[in-house]
This record gives structure tokens, sequence and C-alpha cells, in this order.
């Protein structure tokens, strides 16, 4: 009996031991296939990217043209942007005048003593 005990133990292990290596393989396998899908997914994004960019490259050539051609460079636009800045400024500056102006007159009208 005890040595049928050592036989079942012996097949139990064995069995253990080749189920844990079949859920090594199966885990590699399940691996494998995603990384091959993301393989070919990357492919496909870099692929559509050069052709868009092929794609649009007359366009892109166009659009050089028409802002050289119009005489709107990038320089213009960058002072235009400043200028811009500059009218902000000065307007954030008008409107606190005026907020103070308006609380003065509200102040010296509520006042019954200034008339």
């Amino acid at each position: 009996m005890g040595k049928l005990k050592d036989q079942l133990a012996g097949v139990a292990a064995l069995v253990a031991a080749i189920i844990a290596i079949g859920g090594g393989f199966i885990k590699y396998g399940e691996i494998t296939t995603k990384l091959d899908a993301l393989q070919k997914e990357s492919m496909k994004v870099d692929k559509v990217s050069v052709e868009a960019v092929e794609a649009n490259k007359e366009s892109i050539k166009s659009n050089k043209e028409d802002i050289t051609t119009n005489g709107f460079t990038i320089t213009d636009a960058v002072s235009v942007i400043a200028d811009n800045g500059k009218d902000i400024a000065i307007n954030s500056k008008e409107i606190e005048l005026l907020k103070v102006q308006i609380e003065e007159i509200k102040i010296s009208t509520s006042n019954p003593l200034t008339n």
C-alpha cells in the first residue's frame, strides 16, 4: 500500500509539473499574439501617416506659396500679436480707471450733503 501511495504522489507531482509548464506555454502564446497584433497595428499607423504626408505634399507646397505671395509672413504675425498684447494691456488699464471713476461717482451721488 505504501508503494502505491508513493507512485500516486509521483504521478500527481508529474501532472502538476506538466500543468505548470503548459500554463507557461499558454501565457507565452497569449503574449506573443498580443505583441503581433500591436506590431501590425503600429505598422498600419506608420504607413497611413506616411501616406497622408505624401498625399498632402502638394497642398503643403501651395499653402507655403500662398503665404509668401500674400506678403504676410510669420514675422508679421508675431508683430501683430505683440501689438494686440499692448492694446489689451492699455484697454485693461482703461477699464480699471473707469471702474474707479464709477465708484467715485456712486459715492458722491449717494452722499446727500454733496448737493
